[in-house]
């Protein structure tokens, strides 16, 4: 397994994380100190829309690795 696999894993799994965390709101995840912060600087819907698009992004190159 080279490098550019092991990343591609990584970026899918870590897109997936954004999205659940964004789109299902977890109340242990949701209330921690970092994303209170993003909530009070960006406002609820603007740190979903936040998480979402970095999920989004971060799993498309992630997919776009496994194609190389």
């Amino acid at each position: 397994m080279d490098i550019l696999t092991i990343l591609a894993i990584f970026l899918v799994l870590y897109g997936l994380a954004c999205l659940y965390v964004g789109l299902a709101k977890p109340k242990a995840i949701w209330g921690l100190s970092k994303l209170q912060g993003f909530v009070q600087l960006l406002g609820e819907k603007g740190t979903v829309i936040m998480l979402v698009i970095l999920g989004l992004a971060t799993l498309a190159g992630g997919i776009f690795l496994f194609t190389l």
